[in-house]
């Protein structure tokens, strides 16, 4: 009997939507999430925070090169792994993935919540909100203008992404114009190892490279736009997250943008560009915050749409709906987020969730990648970027190293007191390892499952799925 058509995603998105989703994917939260929270850590040092922070993310940079050049299909890094790792990997990175993007979600908009409380207060100081609600009603909209379509979600990207980039911009430019060396005075006031810690906790704000093969599937000539689109947003996101945080600190006291948490850099901006300015950083903080809610939102809902092509879940996971896009994957994902944002958890700890998954998925993606053209040949051969054995080895001991020194750092900050003693409970590591226990229970008993209906869950692991081969190797150039 021969098999329907397999269905599949729409190549809408072209070279600079995608540097718009890398760039909105790792600054939004970074930029004006978290820069307060660092610098309370750091002092005056957290643009240097920023800088070292990038260096794991340098190597995830160049085995997405090789990734993306090779498999540019909806899910890639699942695909990856559990074709040339094994299928029960590839079950458990799953589940930590999902964790990794949607507790980086649920952060971003809780950001935008407190921007947009502190913001009406600027103009009425008795306004009070419950921050949940703002948080939840973000996350709900992008839910359905993903579902609405590629082609609007693409748009509002570039709009919102131009709109935060030019805002960073010229806050930096008046920064440096009311340049203040005394305020970088001491650099490292809480020494060197609150410096480290800080490094870890800035690595977060980089981990939204990862995301970007799961949307491959939807990307105009892939293998040259997707690497591309990589390198460009990289030294994008390098220069603002130097100039941002260096013309935040060099203007205001390290002490009081810890305080003020994270409006600071609006406070800041309010007070060296009056009138304006104000109303310049909170359009740029929008803008970056909502593009993230909307890659990540993209981004996660694709990796269900892989799951469920292997059956690690029901096929009706995968279905696309009029528009083209995964309503039932998007429908699973607005209602975690809904659930996570009602914990009402710091936004440190929803930060270091997602550095520790983040980390372990470099780990043993790099080594997948670095696996490829013996795995993967045929596909291989496709790829535009090919690297020789030292620099696919240099990838992977780099990946390897770096990030396993931020997975192990960020268990001890799970731990870590105000006084930097490993005296508190790891709840965030709990939470962590259950979603891997969570991913080999849900692989095994799926298995089981599928295995009493006649169907063998692991080869269909092990092959690539119609669909994903039609997005591999279907008008590519389109």
């Amino acid at each position: 009997m021969a098999e329907n058509k397999p269905e599949i995603l729409q190549r809408k998105v072209g070279l600079f939507e995608t540097i718009a989703m890398i760039v909105g994917l790792v600054i939004g939260a970074g930029i004006f999430g978290m820069t307060a929270t660092i610098t309370g850590m750091t002092g005056p040092s957290v643009f240097i925070a920023f800088i070292v922070a990038c260096l794991p993310s340098l190597f995830v940079v160049l085995f997405e090169i090789q990734l993306t050049g090779t498999l540019p299909v909806t899910g890639a890094n699942y695909v990856t792994v559990t074709r040339v790792l094994s299928p029960f990997w590839g079950g458990i990175i799953s589940f930590s993935a999902v964790l990794a993007l949607l507790a980086a979600n649920i952060l971003v908009a809780v950001i935008f919540a407190d921007y947009f409380i502190a913001f009406v207060q600027s103009f009425n100081p008795a306004f009070a909100m419950d921050g949940r609600i703002l948080t939840i009603a973000i996350l709900v909209l992008f839910a359905l203008i993903n579902y609405l379509g590629v082609s609007l979600a693409s748009w509002l990207q570039i709009v919102f992404f131009l709109l935060f980039v030019i805002g960073m911009i010229v806050f930096a430019i008046t920064g440096m114009a009311n340049f203040d060396p005394a305020k970088l005075t001491p650099l490292f006031p809480k020494g060197t190892i609150m410096f480290v810690v800080a490094v870890v906790l800035a690595s977060y704000v980089w981990s939204g490279l990862l995301a970007l093969a799961d949307i491959g599937g939807e990307v105009k000539n892939p293998r040259r736009n997707l690497p591309l689109a990589l390198i460009i947003s990289f030294l994008i996101i390098l220069v603002l997250y130097a100039i941002q945080p260096l013309a935040l600190v060099a203007t205001m006291d390290w002490q009081e943008v810890a305080k003020i948490g994270n409006p600071a850099i609006m406070v800041d901006a309010g007070r060296l560009m009056p009138g304006w300015g104000l109303y310049i950083v909170f359009i740029a903080a929008l803008g970056a915050i909502v593009t993230t809610i909307n890659a990540l939102t993209w981004s996660a809902s694709r990796d269900l749409v892989a799951w469920a092509r292997d059956g690690m879940f029901p096929k009706a996971v995968a279905h696309l709906s009029k528009f083209k896009t995964p309503d039932v994957a998007i429908l699973i994902i607005i209602i975690i987020e809904v659930l996570g944002a009602m914990i009402a958890a710091t936004i440190d700890k929803y930060a270091l969730a997602s550095v520790l998954a983040s980390s372990l998925i470099t780990i043993i993606l790099a080594w997948c990648v670095f696996r490829i053209p013996k795995k993967m040949p045929d596909l291989y051969k496709k790829s535009l970027f090919k690297f020789n054995t030292f620099w696919r080895w240099f990838t992977y001991i780099g990946a390897l190293i770096t990030s396993g020194i931020i997975l192990l750092s960020g268990i001890f900050l799970d731990m870590m007191d105000e006084n930097g003693d490993p005296t508190r409970f790891p709840w965030v590591v709990l939470i962590f390892l259950g979603s891997l226990l969570l991913g080999t229970i849900w692989y095994l008993a799926r298995r089981a499952y599928l295995k009493g209906k006649g169907v063998d869950l692991d080869r269909n692991m092990q092959k690539v799925a119609d669909a994903t081969l039609a997005e591999a190797e279907e008008k590519l150039s389109a």
